[in-house]
């Protein structure tokens, strides 16, 4: 099963808002506009990710030296990039947006593995694909924009 993120936003106790958004609601036929805007800061943390070694979670484990030996026998380099042996997995992440929805995710099958927070023996969890507070806030107000400007 592909993971990715799942948004959903919900106001309440604000009523000249919700009245606001009722109205609009009724004029939007889609919502691919402010959806698409709010996959591309997604995809954006997901290559600061890459770029940063995860800094945006904290920053990822460093590779074991059991790791940095395979990939110099290999020809790839020492330590760094973390996560970025062949390229294929940073490569891998991609965005689809209709009306209604966005969905991001990756279809390297590494990804999962990387991403789950299942408890581990071996392999660190490295997310790639994460909500931060900044990126959040964005999302809304591409969709606060995109309402009010309805």
């Amino acid at each position: 099963m592909k993971q990715g993120f799942y948004l959903r936003c919900r106001i309440e106790g604000v009523p000249e808002l919700s009245r606001i958004l009722m109205t609009t609601a009724r004029k939007v036929s889609s919502l691919k506009v402010p959806l698409w805007r709010a996959s591309k800061l997604i995809l954006a943390d997901v290559e600061e990710n890459f770029e940063t070694e995860g800094r945006l979670v904290g920053g990822w484990k460093p590779l074991a030296p059991s790791t940095v030996a395979g990939r110099m026998r290999e020809g790839y380099g020492g330590e760094h990039p973390i996560l970025q042996k062949t390229g294929a997995l940073r490569q891998s992440f991609y965005s689809r947006v209709d009306n209604r929805r966005a969905f991001v995710s990756a279809s390297s099958p590494y990804f999962a593995f990387h991403q789950s927070r299942k408890p581990r023996t071996r392999l660190p969890r490295r997310a790639m694909l994460v909500l931060t507070d900044r990126t959040r806030q964005n999302i809304v107000e591409e969709f606060y924009k995109f309402v009010r400007f309805k």
